[in-house]
């Protein structure tokens, strides 16, 4: 499998935790990957997903659909849904290692990343 290394900032090292972009992504996902995170997402949009049947959260810069994984959350659904539509960055760091978003939310399928927050 050829390796995929666009110039520029390597958006998915901060979440992949490497430079080189994880296996066995075939290109096509690749491709659907970075278009993913280099979209920018705005804070006002994301406030639009606040309810329990559309929950995004923001944690560092990136801007997480959790929807899927309220009802998996060891600390309870109530513990996310104080964030809806927010950055929960603070309150997530004090709790968790980020880590955590790739392992319990991305692999599994229960988070979605929609883009990065708009600066």
């Amino acid at each position: 499998m050829t390796s995929f290394a666009p110039k520029g900032p390597h958006v998915w090292a901060r979440i992949f935790g490497s430079r080189s972009f994880p296996k066995p992504f075939s290109s096509q996902a690749r491709c659907r990957y970075i278009a993913v995170c280099k979209m920018s997402v705005s804070a006002e949009e994301v406030a639009k997903h606040n309810k329990d049947s559309d929950c995004w959260v923001i944690v560092g810069d990136q801007v997480l659909d959790v929807t899927a994984f309220l009802s998996e959350h060891p600390g309870g659904k109530k513990s996310i849904m104080m964030f809806a539509g927010k950055d929960a960055t603070e309150e997530f760091d004090m709790l968790h290692d980020r880590k955590v978003i790739k392992k319990y939310g991305l692999d599994e399928g229960t988070v979605v990343l929609k883009g990065t927050i708009k600066k």
